[in-house]
């Protein structure tokens, strides 16, 4: 009876998990979205007032947004489970362009990061760019060598530091007094809360992903005890 109960109710898990996460997909998309529209896109009007200090090297931040672009909107489609069950020609293509993209923004946020000043800014900067290359190599080289599970984990921990620009822009203006308790001057604070947001969320996902492991093995060992008796 147990575990024909069990059964039955694994259909209504799979379906609130399933709402669950394509809900959260189209939070995470439309968020992206109206970053994009309200902090991104106006760069591209190439007004110096709007650059600010980054008016010398406007290309360099060009370049950064036009590959972080593709890799906040293509990130989500990415966790689609039903796509990559009915196209995964279409998924695949997807990871291309979002690989592409990370490898562009890349490049613009290590060319900006030598600029940027104050210079524990630039090094906060030079480290999200590096946390974003390193996570994206794994997830990527995963998959090529065939490790399905291992691609899905580090994607995810590659999106979580795609999304470090949204959550910086999120807490920096809308949350000021939040940001300005993470430092004793604004510079720090500015360089703190870089680093924060993308070493929490990697650190949070981390141990997410490290307790269901657990409980799955303690899981498995009270299952494999009950058939033994």
């Amino acid at each position: 009876m147990a575990s024909q109960s069990a059964i039955s109710g694994t259909p209504a898990r799979w379906w609130t998990s399933t709402a669950a996460t394509a809900l959260a997909l189209l939070v995470v998309l439309a968020v992206g979205i109206r970053f994009l529209i309200h902090y991104a896109m106006p760069y591209f009007r190439f007004d110096p007032a709007y650059f600010d200090v980054y008016w010398p090297h406007r290309m360099r931040l060009i370049l950064h947004i036009c590959g972080g672009i593709p890799a906040l909107l293509c990130g989500p489609f990415q966790f689609w489970t039903g796509l990559r069950r009915k196209a995964m020609g279409v998924h695949r293509w997807i990871g291309r362009i979002y690989l592409a993209g990370v490898l562009v923004a890349v490049t613009g946020a290590f060319l900006m990061a030598v600029f940027t000043k104050p210079h524990s800014f630039g090094v906060a900067l030079m480290g999200l760019a590096t946390a974003w290359l390193t996570t994206t190599a794994f997830a990527y080289t995963a998959i090529v060598r065939g490790k399905v599970q291992l691609h899905k984990e580090w994607m995810v921990r590659s999106y979580l530091v795609t999304f470090a620009f949204v959550t910086f822009r999120v807490i920096n203006d809308s949350l000021p007094s939040v940001a300005a308790r993470l430092g004793s001057s604004p510079d720090d604070s500015l360089a703190n809360l870089t680093w924060l947001t993308w070493v929490l969320p990697l650190a949070v996902y981390e141990l997410i992903l490290q307790s269901r492991r657990l409980y799955s093995e303690r899981a498995s060992v009270r299952v494999g005890r009950q058939v033994a008796h």
